[in-house]
């Protein structure tokens, strides 16, 4: 067992009950005084280890998105490759940001108002470099696949707000189908190739045993995962 020191200690412990009162709250409706209450600590300690609530959510937020594919990697293995896992992936968190409100509600607070994090860029840096080596794409250099790796967020962030403010125009296929083809467009491929690829990924994606509860609280329980066969 890992033994943290007492900085450290404190530090997840503020993260830790953060996760509970943004899920449930929101990140907009929790206060400074909700967290050190929770978390029995005196003010000084949330701004000694952070600059502020943003950046525990920042934190919160970069676990969160990698969260997504730790959990859809569990349930799969090694059973399909990592283009079809990304189309998995995306149908997984679309679908659930639509009907999980607590979620929806913590990622439109911090849409609003954050500059990506360095974490958030580096889990979407990966999923990328995952299809780009599985596709064996080539052409496209580190400079280049951080900008693109900016603006898949930048997309992701705007798609979020704009299904929001229109619900009954927009659903969760809708939502996924988009983010999709934005980020194998902007790896160069075609529209007919993007379009199986999905079609693939969805059908498998229908059949899988997902369990929500895994992210309630941001707490990330393995008894919700269910390995299929």
């Amino acid at each position: 067992m890992v033994r943290l020191k007492a900085g450290e200690k404190k530090k997840k412990l503020i993260i830790d009950v953060c996760k509970k009162l943004f899920y449930r709250k929101g990140y907009a409706n929790t206060t400074y005084d909700d967290i050190c209450k929770k978390a029995d600590i005196p003010p000084g300690s949330i701004t000694y280890h952070f600059r502020g609530k943003r950046d525990i959510a920042a934190v919160i937020d970069a676990e969160y998105e990698a969260q997504n594919k730790i959990y859809i990697e569990k349930l799969c293995g090694d059973a399909y490759d990592k283009t079809t896992l990304m189309v998995i992936e995306n149908y997984h968190m679309w679908k659930r940001n639509f009907e999980d409100g607590n979620i929806r509600r913590f990622l439109l607070d911090i849409s609003t108002e954050r500059l990506p994090s360095f974490s958030a860029l580096d889990t979407v840096k990966y999923y990328y470099q995952c299809v780009i080596d599985d596709q064996g794409i080539e052409g496209i250099d580190d400079h280049e696949l951080n900008l693109i790796v900016a603006a898949q967020l930048g997309m992701s962030d705007a798609l979020l707000i704009a299904t929001s403010n229109d619900p009954e125009e927009y659903t969760w296929e809708d939502a996924a189908e988009f983010g999709i083809r934005f980020f194998l467009r902007q790896l160069g491929m075609h529209d007919e190739e993007i379009k199986e690829i999905m079609r693939q990924g969805k059908e498998i994606f229908d059949t899988l045993p997902i369990d929500n509860r895994y992210y309630s609280d941001f707490a990330y329980d393995d008894k919700y995962v269910t390995k299929i066969k």
